[in-house]
């Protein structure tokens, strides 16, 4: 399947991060509220191609049957595929649990339309590295790249890290392949973006410690960061709800980014809760939230993320994230609160109960509001 720009010169790239779909997936409101989601994206964006981030099915029904997965999975893309529009998906750390991932990849290559292999070698780690060119209008040169990386699951070592990271063996694998497009390229690194599930550290420099005014909107460290408190720096935009869920040990990757050149952004799911974006020296960060209303989140803030780059200005792209409630959808699994309220006042009502909790003598305000919360909030 050859990926090449329209004729009008742009190739729009549309991210569904975190589905976390189950096999109840036929009855259940909210794979029905995820499905409206993706739809209504598909119709109004109409892309070229669409991103699955990772985590995209519960992969433990393989276990008991691969053509149950296989099922789910197609009904999660049909939206996509019925559009005969292509998907690329990439593996999450739970798409490693079962230990089925070349089977799991097979499945996904088997689905006419759905992008996702290993190019590697097999002695590399993981079990889906690849890459896709973006073909130049007439479908003769190769203009962009887009890096598909496999994150891996947890560390074998929880003392070391919680979660696994980008091993050495794949960065130099990748690190090959980047010689190879600048040999297709003129001798000049080619543009590229990296999708992948789990965030690089440096995810971390697009937030600061936060003051202790700040620390009722702030958000804690994970791991190792636990201690500390963030908010987004300058320049960092987009919702911090969470902090960033990224490996201890830092393992050369973003480092290797800015050695081979031409990596202009790196998109990531993982955090259920973040959309935040910003520039750390000179890469472009993304974090992209759940797209479903599976695992954990925060009321209809579910989103998709529109990437649109140009034949013409290739170094450059376009973003745009729209929330579900932006397309003017219902939600049929969340509560009334949760469904009618603003993304924003949802914000507000969780920090207005943990900041009444806190203070004595009204923390049965504080209890109220979680109660309501869960009664009412789905």
């Amino acid at each position: 399947m050859k990926l090449k720009f329209n004729n009008n010169g742009k190739f729009k790239i549309l991210l569904f991060g975190d589905i976390h779909e189950h096999t109840d997936y036929k009855t259940n409101p909210k794979f029905k509220d995820m499905n409206k989601l993706m739809n209504a994206a598909l119709d109004e964006y109409k892309p070229d191609l669409c991103v699955l981030l990772g985590d995209n099915c519960n992969t433990d029904i393989y276990k008991e049957s691969p053509e149950k997965f296989k099922k789910m999975l197609c009904a999660v893309i049909e939206p996509i595929t019925s559009r005969k529009i292509p998907v690329a998906a990439i593996l999450g750390n739970h798409e490693h649990d079962n230990g089925f991932e070349d089977e799991i990849v097979a499945v996904y290559n088997s689905i006419d339309g759905c992008i996702m292999r290993n190019d590697a070698p097999p002695e590399i780690t993981g079990n889906a590295n690849f890459k896709e060119f973006v073909y130049s209008s007439d479908g003769k040169n190769p203009v962009f790249c887009l890096w598909f990386i496999d994150s891996n699951n947890c560390h074998e070592n929880r003392d070391i890290s919680h979660y696994d990271y980008v091993h050495p063996d794949q960065i130099e694998w990748f690190e090959k392949e980047c010689e190879k497009n600048k040999e297709l390229n003129g001798g000049k690194p080619m543009p590229s973006f990296v999708f992948q599930h789990t965030p690089v550290p440096e995810e971390y420099e697009l937030l600061r410690k936060a003051r202790f005014w700040e620390l009722p909107v702030a958000v804690r460290g994970y791991n190792t960061k636990k201690g500390t408190f963030y908010v987004g720096k300058k320049g960092t935009e987009g919702y911090v709800g969470e902090g960033p869920c990224s490996p201890d040990v830092n393992s050369g990757q973003f480092a290797s980014w800015k050695k081979v050149g031409g990596i202009l952004g790196a998109f990531f799911g993982h955090d259920h809760l973040n959309d935040f974006w910003g520039y750390h020296d000179g890469i472009f960060m993304a974090q992209h939230k759940t797209a479903g209303f599976r695992a954990y989140t925060d009321g209809c803030r579910s989103c998709v993320r529109l990437v649109t780059i140009d034949e013409k200005k290739p170094g450059k792209f376009e973003h745009e994230l729209k929330r579900f409630k932006q397309f003017g959808l219902k939600s049929e699994s969340l509560g009334p609160i949760l469904r009618t309220i603003s993304d924003r006042q949802s914000f507000w009502l969780h920090v207005l109960g943990y900041a009444a909790a806190a203070v004595g003598g009204v923390a049965i305000i504080g209890l109220i509001i979680k109660i309501l919360i869960e009664v009412f909030g789905g």
